[in-house]
């Protein structure tokens, strides 16, 4: 649920594959990246609107579609007895490890 709506929000969205794009197309993209592109590549593009407010049903649908993640994550949590601290430390080291803090 949070994706789709995550994905309301959005104005605009596109995704392909690298392979298919027009030479043209893709040259254009690699010097807006300041890479080049491989074959085996997908680009996705999104437009949006910065500092838009999504409408008050939109937000409350995200904000129930993510209790529910919530929700089955601490049941499934409870089914394998996982204490809560113990949940937290594990998330903050997945953190840590995805987005290094520097020191």
């Amino acid at each position: 649920m949070p994706l789709a709506c995550y994905t309301l929000f959005m104005e605009s969205t596109s995704s392909v594959n690298v392979s298919d794009l027009p030479a043209s197309e893709r040259q254009t993209l690699e010097g807006m990246l300041g890479q080049h592109l491989s074959s085996d590549q997908r680009v996705f593009i999104m437009a949006y609107t910065p500092d838009a407010v999504p409408e008050k049903s939109l937000r409350e649908a995200a904000r129930a579609g993510l209790q529910e993640i919530f929700e089955k994550v601490d049941e499934r949590a409870k089914t394998h007895g996982i204490a809560p601290e113990e949940a937290e430390a594990a998330l903050e080291e997945a953190m840590q490890h995805v987005r290094p803090r520097g020191s």
